[in-house]
């Protein structure tokens, strides 16, 4: 449902965006995860046709971005980072205005009217101006306007943004229910929204795609954020010589626990089958094993990784 294939983005002579290419499908809903100034913002807007490509090609429901704009525009949803509301209307007449724009016939637009306002939970303020509004509610404008007519493509850029817990909670209950027939590419800064929505993730930083992988998938990727770490009593020496010997333990740092007389280690691992009971066998051997955790990689650290390799090869290749 949405496609892009080596797609890069100039202004001048500077690229925005560097011979990207994934893919979004029907029922599925993919997290377009970087830094401030990753290009995530210029990627969605290429979607959507709000701008163009310098090279590679976008499709949206299988219509050409360049030359089928009009007819990928019917099958498409957008809520940009700032939405597009008009202050002096109320909620109401803006979604009017806006089903008008999407050619929603004035027979249809109460049943859609009432499936968005239901589901961004807006009856309570479908009669106020938007300059009234809290921007927790401007932002489930936006949302609504983005779900009006049925579209079968979501581009989300940050939709939970100004909203209170209960609100993120409701608007990703939305996301959930509306994404299970269309694909949908949410923007988001908040980790916990991909691995609690999400079903692939992509990683973008300085305009260049870095990985497209389930979250899963990625958490396992990163070898270096799989620690074991232990505290204990003893020599430092013996007891870090000790776990260096361990199979399956890659490397060790260690340090002075801050008010106590115990030293902590961090012991980065392979994925491997008992190697806790290993190293604390090691440690036991050479001094006195106080705690020992297993720590799994998370998405952030997985991001981060990421984000610093790409980085450094960035800062290399000048």
């Amino acid at each position: 449902m949405i496609e892009l294939d080596r797609v890069s983005k100039r202004y001048g002579s500077k690229t925005i965006i560097h011979d990207i290419s994934f893919n979004v499908k029907k029922g599925e809903i993919v997290g377009f995860l970087g830094p401030n100034g990753a290009g995530k913002t210029t990627t969605m807007r290429m979607i959507s046709g709000f701008t163009s490509t310098t090279s590679g090609t976008v499709k949206v429901a299988g219509f050409d971005m360049a030359t089928e704009n009009h007819l990928a525009s019917q099958r498409l949803g957008y809520l940009p980072e700032h939405p597009p509301l008009y202050d002096v209307l109320d909620v109401r007449s803006y979604l009017r205005f806006v089903a008008t724009a999407k050619g929603i016939s004035k027979t249809q637009f109460p049943s859609h009217l009432e499936k968005v306002v239901d589901a961004c939970k807006l009856a309570s303020v479908v009669d106020k101006e938007i300059y009234k509004l809290s921007k927790g509610y401007r932002q489930r404008v936006g949302l609504a306007q983005a779900l009006l007519g049925d579209p079968d493509v979501l581009l989300l850029d940050e939709p939970t943004a100004s909203l209170d817990p209960g609100q993120i909670h409701e608007t990703r209950e939305v996301i959930r229910l509306f994404g299970s027939q269309r694909a949908v590419l949410l923007s988001t800064h908040i980790l916990s929204e991909v691995t609690l929505l999400c079903s692939r993730v992509a990683i973008i930083n300085q305009g260049r795609m870095l990985a497209v992988d389930t979250p899963d998938r990625l958490q396992q990727a990163a070898e270096e954020s799989n620690v074991v770490w232990v505290e204990a009593a003893g020599d430092e020496a013996a007891i870090k010589q000790a776990l260096q010997a361990v199979d399956g333990v890659v490397s060790v740092s260690s340090s002075t626990v801050p008010n106590a007389k115990l030293l902590s280690f961090d012991c980065m691992v392979s994925e491997d089958e008992g190697i806790q009971q290993r190293i604390a066998r090691a440690v036991t051997s050479a001094g006195e094993l106080q705690r020992l955790e297993r720590r799994k990689p998370t998405l952030e650290n997985v991001f981060l990784r990421y984000v610093a390799q790409s980085s450094k090869n960035s800062e290399q290749a000048k």
